[in-house]
């Protein structure tokens, strides 16, 4: 299967140098819509998991190009995250659940940074949403320390 259009000009534009495919969907309590294999500079795109994260999200496919532009523009920022190689080995090594949560909370925050450069959104919201939900997971469940 041929990369949607979107994807290949994101990818042009990033001027990254990884290896990108589509998948089939994984089966699992989330819905993927992609991941970022360290290991083989690769990122694998699960279109059938980016629709149902619309469906999800937005209720309808609409907004499909605009999402898949984002779930691929945050991947992208995986693979050009500088500090990941350094973030993935700090996570291995931590026995800390809570220092695990806040190193794997600065990996996906880092992804984020970089989508947002890359799209520059006119529409910041959309995004913003995206971020939200994508990040909620290691916000919740906090110790409280006061």
């Amino acid at each position: 299967m041929s990369l949607p259009p979107v994807v290949q000009q994101l990818l042009a534009h990033s001027g990254s140098s990884v290896s990108v495919e589509i998948g089939q969907a994984l089966s699992g309590k989330t819905i993927a819509g992609g991941k970022y294999s360290l290991l083989h500079h690769r990122i694998t795109l699960y279109l059938e998991g980016i629709q149902e994260q619309c469906k999800v999200l937005y209720g309808s496919l609409k907004p499909f190009e605009k999402h898949l532009a984002a779930v691929f523009a945050h991947e992208l920022g995986h693979a050009e995250d500088k500090e990941l190689t350094l973030l993935a080995g700090q996570f291995d090594q931590s026995i800390d659940p809570l220092e695990k949560k806040r190193i794997a909370l600065r990996i996906e925050t880092n992804a984020w940074v970089y989508a947002r450069r890359l799209l520059n959104y006119e529409d910041g919201e959309f995004l913003m949403l995206l971020m939200h939900y994508s990040l909620e997971p290691y916000h919740s469940n906090r110790r409280s320390y006061d």
